[in-house]
């Protein structure tokens, strides 16, 4: 019999849906039978905005409030973020979906990760349950009993969640599920001549996430400042965005690029030489894995600043707190690192242990 896996995500961002699409695909390859479901799709009104919007208010808008929030006991000494009430109906909400029926359920997301363990814990009921921790980071929270297997980045998270009181044998260092197409040995200049790039000029492509959110107007101007260099600015889903940009890039026909939302961004990453972009772990983890020099920009509070300084502690990345300084460091030549610091194939890794936990015997 064909094992069936719920993947559950939450569009904070587009990286844990990235995560979920790219898993739903190589379960399949393995024989595992996926549907792939994000939270906004069916938890309640309430619920979406308490946690979707507010995380983007705060997060956008209110960061010293959110920077509190996430190192503050207060909150992570608690069991989870939502009410007593919200989270009763939203377990209930997950059961009538079916997804208490799969012989996995997957989470790529702590919203999504909360709910079914509280469906676990308030049924006393068996099922398998999956996190799969896409920052470099642990809050607390994440470490729930219910959880059966923990998939993470490095093998310090697997530290941190053990003195969170998870058990070894539940945690699974992977690497983080991306495509493998940014894994690829890429030309440079076949890249570049593919999208019409200057052949010789080296190229700094900036990022802002799916969300097109950072500095990423200072950012360009800051990257035209520097000595011969061509700029790609991809600005995700922020239309407003690269409307505001598409007269500075009239007026620097060859040397500036606006794009919106791409799918091709392995190809982009290969034209680059430089690749600067903002604090979520997925588009770090793509772009070193890309083998390019990485520069990262002030990230979000919390989770992102937390995934910076991860990196920059283990000098895979160069950061640029203030981005009228992104000049200077383009203008300092940066170089790629000498060895890609995750090995390739995580997201194989990734997907075999979810359906080595889907397939196993019943308990």
């Amino acid at each position: 019999m064909t094992a069936k896996a719920a993947l559950l995500s939450y569009s904070l961002g587009t990286g844990h849906k990235r995560a979920a699409e790219l898993l739903a695909n190589e379960l399949a390859r393995l024989d595992v039978e996926c549907g792939h479901s994000a939270l906004e799709e069916w938890v309640t009104r309430d619920y979406d905005w308490l946690f979707r919007h507010g995380y983007l208010l705060l997060a956008l808008h209110l960061q010293w409030v959110w920077d509190w929030m996430y190192a503050s006991p207060f909150f992570s000494s608690g069991e989870t973020l939502g009410y007593f009430f919200q989270r009763r109906r939203e377990a209930r909400r997950f059961e009538s979906r079916g997804f208490a029926s799969s012989d996995v359920v997957v989470a790529t997301q702590y919203n999504a990760m909360e709910i079914a363990a509280d469906w676990k814990k308030f049924n006393k009921r068996p099922l398998r349950l999956a996190a799969v921790i896409t920052d470099f980071d642990i809050y607390p929270l994440w470490a729930r009993r219910e959880v059966d297997l923990f998939l993470v980045a490095h093998e310090e998270l697997k530290n941190m969640l053990a003195e969170k009181g998870i058990s070894e044998e539940r945690i699974t260092v992977t690497g983080l599920p991306i495509d493998p197409a940014f894994e690829e040995e890429r030309s440079g200049e076949a890249a570049r001549s593919a999208l019409g790039l200057p052949l010789k000029a080296p190229v700094a492509l900036i990022m802002g996430g799916g969300l097109g959110n950072g500095p990423m107007e200072e950012s360009v101007h800051a990257a035209l400042r520097a000595d011969g260099w061509s700029v790609v600015a991809v600005c995700g889903k922020n239309e407003k965005l690269r409307q505001r940009m598409k007269p500075l890039a009239q007026a620097e026909p060859g040397r500036l690029r606006v794009l919106g939302y791409r799918r091709d961004l392995p190809s982009l990453m290969a034209a680059a030489e430089v690749i600067v972009t903002k604090g979520g772990a997925l588009s770090l983890t793509e772009a070193l894995a890309s083998g390019r020099a990485v520069v990262a920009m002030p990230g979000l509070p919390g989770q992102e600043r937390a995934n910076i300084a991860f990196m920059e502690k283990r000098g895979w990345v160069t950061v640029c707190r203030k981005p009228q300084d992104l000049s200077s460091i383009l203008n300092e030549n940066l170089r790629p690192l000498q060895e890609r610091p995750f090995p390739k194939g995580a997201l194989g890794r990734a997907a075999a242990a979810i359906a080595g936990l889907a397939k196993a015997p019943p308990r």
